[in-house]
């Protein structure tokens, strides 16, 4: 998991400052916001590090015979691609599965979070759609869509996350995804969690090095704060 101490130091102007009051809370509150989204980032490297990537597309593409097993596209080498002309957004990763004489791709958008406003939502989906009428004609293997919300372990609570704007097919959960990549769901998850004690160490020595937020804590336990 992403470390708030290893963020840079946040904005003391701006929404969170008016939101509290306090520009030094509003900067932690900004650092910790960027470690949030840096932590979408960081689950995208751990998949790749673990998973069978494809290095070149257009050659992996060009294959008579296809190997067996899941191999992974990922946004930076869909965009390299000539083969795929992809003229909307790039998913994050495109699976190319063959299973016996079954050959069959997954557009993947992966989520660390699992609940989204309802346009960005249609938004997203449309984009994806969009990504596979470009694929469908220059790949040998029957394709799909999917929203792979990691954290989440219920399809129907990710279609709702996601506004009923995705169907039950499309949605994915992160167990799934890494049964379907072959790597270990549970390994990845206990290496996200390694870092969650410090975060919340570093949080709370802040919140008390932070003179306003220590004195109101004074004040309501009624004591002075000694640390």
């Amino acid at each position: 998991m992403a470390l708030i101490r290893k963020r840079q130091p946040g904005r003391t102007s701006g929404a969170y400052e008016r939101l509290f009051g306090d520009p030094e809370l509003g900067n932690l509150i900004s650092r910790v916001q960027g470690a949030v989204i840096s932590s979408g980032t960081e689950l995208e490297k751990i998949i790749i590090e673990r998973a069978e990537i494809i290095e070149n597309i257009d050659e992996f593409l060009q294959q008579d015979i296809y190997p067996e097993g899941a191999f992974v596209a990922t946004k930076a080498s869909i965009k390299k691609c000539k083969t795929i002309d992809a003229v909307s957004a790039e998913p994050d990763f495109v699976v190319f599965e063959r299973r016996g004489r079954r050959q069959h791709s997954y557009i993947v958008e992966l989520k660390d979070g699992d609940a989204f406003d309802t346009k960005k939502a249609a938004g997203e989906r449309a984009s994806m759609h969009s990504f596979l009428n470009v694929i469908a004609p220059v790949v040998g293997f029957t394709i799909t869509v999917h929203f792979c919300c990691f954290n989440q372990g219920n399809r129907r609570a990710i279609v709702d996350g996601f506004k009923q704007k995705i169907t039950l097919e499309e949605a994915m959960t992160g167990r799934e995804f890494c049964t379907l990549l072959g790597i270990d769901y549970d390994e990845i998850v206990r290496f996200r969690q390694e870092h969650a004690p410090v975060n919340f160490r570093d949080f709370i020595n802040e919140i008390l090095t932070i003179k306003s937020t220590r004195e109101e804590i004074e004040r309501q336990i009624g004591g002075f704060v000694d640390f």
